[in-house]
Order: structure tokens, then C-alpha cells, then sequence
């Protein structure tokens, strides 16, 4: 499916035919995503729908306790707030801009009534919704079974494909937080992938230096995410 020149770079919104993305266009509201952003929260009505053009969006699982773990990630290949468009009004997770950038909002309940006319659109929606189970399931395995350097390895692959840097701006708590690991774990594979040469660590900044080496580090996880977007998408 070819995207349409002129459109926002969010590949589900350029991918629209005219008529059905002429008849949201006016209600997409441009929008600033600042890292640490939050998009919904648990049990929560989902009030309104981001699609990213630039920066990463973090789906985060909690705990009573209010301990947390990535379970998806989203960038401007889909948007946040599936279960508001499938008619489940309220969240289940946490989603919160985990890379600043900007997007388009626009109410629920206007894009739902857009989705249940079906068409190209509703097709979209669901390539995506099945991405995102890829995702989660795979996400799922990696971190009950891989061990913490591989898991950061696909972590910061995975983001840098989102954000279409090599810089990723974050501190190793929140990396910590992403991994469900702790922050002394962290450190020690941060600092052996440095030593490796492989990315450059300074206080709330990673750098991508040699992205094959860490590509040789990074679990299965990745590459099998990775094909499942490139099969449906034709873009990671």
C-alpha cells in the first residue's frame, strides 16, 4: 500500500484512502509529546488518540505496587489508544512518551465512529493490532528467557528504529524500569557494552556506535519483530 505525498509522516494516517482520512483530517489536532508525557493510565477513560509523527511511546505494565515493565512500544508506524478504538473504554496499561516529538491527537469516539465503517481503514487498525500482539507475545518470551544484555541490546535497537536516531535520551533507571531489571543489573551491561565498544554511555544519553555489533548482541527477539513489521508495513 503506497503512502500518500502531502500526508502526516505517521504511516497508518498517510496509508488512508482521500475520503476516509478527509473525513478526520479536521479534527487532528497537531501536538507536542514531551518525554515523560502521559498518554493514559490504567482504568482510565481513553479521551483522545495520538498518532506520532517523531518520537517513541511506551505501553508500560503495573503492578499494585506500582512497579513496571514494557510491554510495547509505538512510534509513527501506529498510535496509542487501541482499546478506546475497539470500544473498550477505559486502559489496562500505562502509556507514557518515553522519546520526545510530536504527533496528532484527535477524540476517540471520531475515530471509533471511523474505524466501524471498515474499509481501508479498519484494515489498517487491525495490521497494526496484530503488530502490536507480535510484539507483546514476543516481549512476553524475551524477558522471561534472555538475559539482561541481550534484552538491552533489542531495547535500544528497537528504539532507535522508532525514533530514527542512534542517540537515545534516557537514564539507566528508566532503562531499568523499560527491562523490569534492576538498576544495578543495568549498570553492569551498560558499562560491558561500552566496553565493548558498542555504544557510548554518558548520564542520560546512549549512543549507538557499531549498530551490527549490538544487532550480534540482541536476542532473536528483535529480528523476529523486526520482519513481522517489514512483512506488513514494509517499514520498521
Amino acid at each position: 500500500m503506497m503512502n500518500n505525498p502531502g500526508r502526516p509522516r505517521n504511516l497508518i494516517l498517510a496509508r488512508m484512502p482521500e475520503e476516509q482520512f478527509a473525513a478526520i483530517a479536521r479534527s487532528l489536532v497537531p501536538c507536542d509529546m514531551p518525554s515523560g508525557m502521559k498518554l493514559a493510565e490504567p482504568n482510565q477513560p481513553v479521551k483522545h488518540i495520538y498518532f506520532p509523527v517523531s518520537g517513541l511511546i511506551s505501553i508500560d505494565a503495573l503492578t499494585a505496587k506500582g512497579e513496571s515493565v514494557e510491554v510495547g512500544v509505538v512510534g509513527r508506524e501506529g498510535f496509542s489508544g487501541m482499546s478506546g478504538l475497539l470500544g473498550e473504554p477505559q486502559m489496562a496499561h500505562s502509556v507514557i512518551i518515553q522519546g520526545a516529538g510530536a504527533g496528532l491527537r484527535i477524540r476517540t469516539q471520531i475515530l471509533r465512529d471511523e474505524f466501524l465503517k471498515g474499509g481501508v481503514f479498519a484494515d489498517l487498525v487491525h495490521q497494526f493490532l496484530y503488530l502490536q500482539f507480535v510484539q507483546t507475545s514476543q516481549s512476553a518470551l524475551c524477558n522471561r528467557l534472555h538475559p539482561v544484555d541481550a534484552r538491552m541490546a533489542r531495547w535500544m535497537l528497537t528504539a532507535s528504529d522508532r525514533i530514527e536516531s542512534s542517540t537515545l535520551n534516557l537514564t539507566q533507571e528508566f532503562l531499568a524500569q523499560m527491562l523490569g531489571s534492576r538498576r544495578s543489573t543495568v549498570t553492569v551491561a551498560a558499562g560491558e557494552l561500552q566496553r565493548q565498544g558498542l555504544i557510548d554511555y554518558t548520564r542520560g544519553r546512549i549512543k549507538i556506535l557499531d549498530r551490527a555489533g549490538m544487532e550480534s548482541v540482541a536476542c532473536e527477539c528483535y529480528q523476529i519483530v523486526r520482519s513481522a513489521y517489514v512483512r506488513v508495513l514494509g517499514a520498521y
